[in-house]
């Protein structure tokens, strides 16, 4: 078996940035994608290099987290009028009442500058490209141009879900959508899906069962420390400490070492 290990939304926030790396140095990450419209995005390269530079770093391409690196009015059809992105909540809900909200030059250009920031930030270009949270087939056009434009790996045409010999990791982190579209991602509700418990109340022995197999499988998480900036950008937040100790801990570690797991990156398919 050969065990992709990603975490999402890298310099979202420092603690965020703190837990990811954690995860890189201590656990079993292997890939994790860059928001370089973040304040904390430097901060992120920075401990990458000197902590994890084993990590493929790729790209989070995001219009609904934080304020954009494009100046606000050139993208109206992503932003309020203080300059901050549409949530994922306000997309959602404006899509319900006009699908095409979003243009697509505004979707490119945004997408463009964030590429752009992350090639000055390290020197290359992204390691791969995911879409962030919110998207729709306007903005997964504009994501597929620029990938095409800066010769990228592309998260959604690596991995097939519907391939049979790709498994998927995951299931606990299933979210509860209310009558205003907005996601309860409360305490509560993250603390009764906590991933190692559901890994080992039957998940671990599932992917057991396929260890020796050639197959590729996806452990696809939003690892992360709890801080202020978090709960103010994002009500997905108490999953990401689970999640991090999830890939920190002694029996993540001890499944790949037992049963001979190979950790790897996009970079594989190169």
């Amino acid at each position: 078996m050969k065990l992709f290990v990603q975490a999402d939304d890298y310099g979202m926030t420092t603690g965020v940035t703190d837990g990811i790396v954690a995860c890189g140095r201590d656990g079993i990450l292997t890939q994790t994608g860059l928001f370089t419209n973040m304040p904390s995005a430097e901060y992120a390269v920075r401990r990458w290099r000197q902590e994890m530079p084993h990590v493929l770093l790729g790209q989070d391409l995001n219009l609904s987290t934080g304020r954009p690196v494009t100046d606000p009015k050139l993208i109206p059809s992503l932003v309020n009028e203080d300059g901050s992105f549409l949530t994922s909540r306000q997309h959602r809900v404006k899509e319900a009442e006009t699908p095409d909200h979003v243009r697509y030059e505004d979707a490119y250009l945004e997408y463009d500058n964030q590429v752009k920031r992350f090639i000055e930030l390290t020197g290359e270009k992204p390691g791969y490209i995911d879409p962030h949270a919110w998207f729709n087939e306007t903005t997964n056009r504009a994501m597929n141009d620029i990938i095409e434009k800066y010769g990228c790996r592309s998260s959604t045409k690596l991995i097939n879900p519907s391939d049979s010999s790709f498994l998927r990791i995951g299931g606990w982190s299933k979210p509860v959508i209310r009558e205003d579209k907005s996601y309860d991602y409360s305490v509560n509700t993250r603390l009764a899906q906590d991933p190692l418990e559901y890994w080992n109340s039957g998940l671990k022995e599932e992917i057991i069962r396929h260890a020796p197999e050639d197959v590729l499988c996806m452990l696809h998480t939003h690892a992360g420390f709890l801080d202020r900036d978090l709960y103010r950008l994002s009500s997905f937040s108490a999953v990401r400490p689970m999640e991090a100790g999830f890939l920190c801990s002694e029996e993540m570690r001890s499944f790949v070492r037992d049963y001979n797991i190979e950790l790897v990156n996009y970079s594989y398919f190169d």
